[in-house]
């Protein structure tokens, strides 16, 4: 049963003596009380339906009150107006999308207990300059920042492990992102195009760098890959014009197609396995094979030089 009370629509669940805010046309400044009263009965205030606010274009604030467990998806979507979001630290769930495209939201703080930041949570985010992220998250799903152009830098938590695909794809801005060792898998495409990422150390648990990982980081110079690296995959370093050297480890076996290819400035390749890793078709393009040294184990430029593909470079040399 769906109620209005004091402007702002309920729907009822009798049973449970609980109240979840409903789709509603809204303006301003929004309060959410943690409970309300119908025909006698009170009922507190327990979530945020799924596309609640969505698409309410003059709603500028919104206050969530503790009672809330729960925001559903997309429930504050295209709200293009929205630059103040309070949210209680007992919120344990915020749906897919919930904030995406809210161009004028520069700044929020996630609840200490959220568990993870869902897909598309923030999509589009084009002002988001500040994320305040609690210590209970696991997950940054694909695309939960995707087009974030103003953000600049966030510190995940200790206990999230999983970076989703294109997770922070065209954040712009992004200058530093601290991923905890507890981080056992970065997804295809997750930081493609932040344009001005500088630096980037793979955790310690991720042992395949994903495809397009990393492609169109115009600004990258350095990146630190730990031995146990299996593979580097599809385009993982697609157009990085910046990037001067990168080593591979001993541990690495593949390396797939365009994984180097419009790195203009690579001037140093080094790879310490002693075995070519496998790549079955170009892994960068001419410019990167007359221009960078291809630097090997002591006693393998051999190997390396019968080897498909990197026979291609002109320059071998031992470490």
């Amino acid at each position: 049963m769906v109620v209005k009370i004091n402007g702002i629509n309920f729907n009822l669940d009798a049973a449970d003596k609980c109240a979840a805010v409903a789709k509603g046309v809204y303006k301003g400044e929004v309060v959410i009380p943690s409970a309300v009263e119908h025909d006698g009965v009170e009922y507190y205030v327990s979530a945020v339906g799924e596309e609640a606010f969505a698409s309410c274009e003059q709603l500028s604030s919104v206050t969530i009150p503790d009672s809330v467990r729960a925001i559903g998806a997309s429930a504050f979507k295209g709200c293009v107006a929205l630059q103040n979001v309070a949210l209680a630290d007992k919120v344990l769930i915020i749906g897919s999308g919930a904030f995406s495209g809210c161009t004028a939201l520069k700044s929020i703080c996630l609840p200490e207990y959220l568990v993870g930041i869902e897909a598309s949570l923030f999509e589009g985010c084009a002002a988001l300059e500040r994320v305040v992220v609690g210590s209970s998250i696991d997950i940054v799903d694909e695309y939960a920042f995707c087009g974030c152009e103003s953000l600049k830098e966030l510190n995940l938590p200790f206990g999230v492990k999983i970076i989703g695909s294109w997770a922070f794809r065209g954040c712009k801005a992004l200058r530093s992102i601290v991923l905890p060792d507890s981080v056992t898998a970065i997804n295809k495409g997750a930081f493609w195009e932040c344009e001005s990422l500088e630096e980037f150390t793979l955790p310690p648990s991720v042992n395949i760098v994903e495809q397009g990982i990393l492609a169109k980081c115009v600004s990258l110079q350095k990146v630190n890959i730990h031995d146990g690296v299996l593979s580097v995959g599809y385009g993982a370093f697609y157009y990085c014009p910046s990037l001067p050297e990168i080593c591979l480890p001993q541990s690495l076996q593949s390396v797939e197609e365009q994984a180097f290819r419009g790195c203009s400035a690579l001037r140093r390749l080094q790879i310490d396995a002693e075995a070519a890793p496998m790549c079955s078709r170009d892994i960068a393009d001419a410019g990167v094979y007359a221009n960078a040294v291809l630097y090997v184990p002591q006693g393998c430029v051999g190997e390396y030089g019968f080897a498909r593909v990197w026979s291609k470079f002109d320059n071998v040399e031992e470490i």
